[in-house]
């Protein structure tokens, strides 16, 4: 599986993203819910996957504070350019087409619907908090949960609690940056409710835990 950054600013390099669409396309999901869309690459390759593998009978949903997002927080981290009227492109022709020309930030909810729009039918994009947003939606739908949104403990561990209470039991809940240096708290949380729910843990690539329900 390849995967494509599509010109935009993302987390994950093309190498680790092709490896995370490998496991997405084991799962083979025809309902996917993403907490921390950023620029909507992921979701971008996420929803190319699901059209190769289930035409337009599919559904992602993705849920983020887009350009709400304010770094008030000193336990979560998150990278510059999601930081409204701070985005940071290192790319000198990128910032010139996305700061200079179309004023656009790319983390917009705007830009990622936008981004998004060959897939209009089957994307749905929430703004908000992921701890407010969870338990207002059916979670027992999907079937694969990706967390890559907050890093702080405690939203990793709010998020895991409200997720494991209502997926459904073949679910696949992925976790990113298990191993983060600077965000330890992610595999606190995974690691205490594995712990707690005697469910199994496997680490793909050093990078994302599979909490096995």
């Amino acid at each position: 599986m390849k995967y494509r950054v599509y010109w935009r600013k993302t987390c994950m390099r093309p190498d680790m993203g092709s490896k995370f669409l490998e496991i997405v396309n084991k799962k083979r999901p025809k309902n996917f819910l993403e907490i921390g869309v950023y620029t909507g690459v992921s979701a971008r390759n996420i929803c190319d996957l699901q059209s190769k593998l289930y035409n337009n009978d599919f559904n992602y949903l993705g849920i983020d504070l887009f350009e709400d997002y304010k770094p008030s927080d000193e336990k979560e981290i998150a990278p510059n350019y999601i930081i409204s009227n701070n985005q940071y492109l290192s790319n000198p022709l990128k910032h010139l087409v996305y700061n200079i020309i179309l004023k656009e930030q790319l983390n917009s909810i705007k830009s990622v619907n936008n981004f998004l729009k060959n897939y209009k039918n089957n994307v749905r994009l929430i703004k908000g908090n992921s701890i407010e947003v969870l338990p207002t939606i059916d979670l027992s739908i999907y079937d694969m949960i990706f967390i890559d949104g907050g890093h702080s403990y405690e939203t990793i561990s709010s998020e895991l609690k409200l997720i494991h209470k209502n997926c459904k039991k073949n679910c696949l809940i992925l976790v990113d940056d298990y191993f983060h240096r600077e965000a330890p708290g992610i595999k606190k949380a995974v690691d205490e409710i594995v712990k707690e729910n005697n469910y199994k843990l496997q680490v793909h690539y050093n990078r994302f835990a599979e909490i096995i329900l």
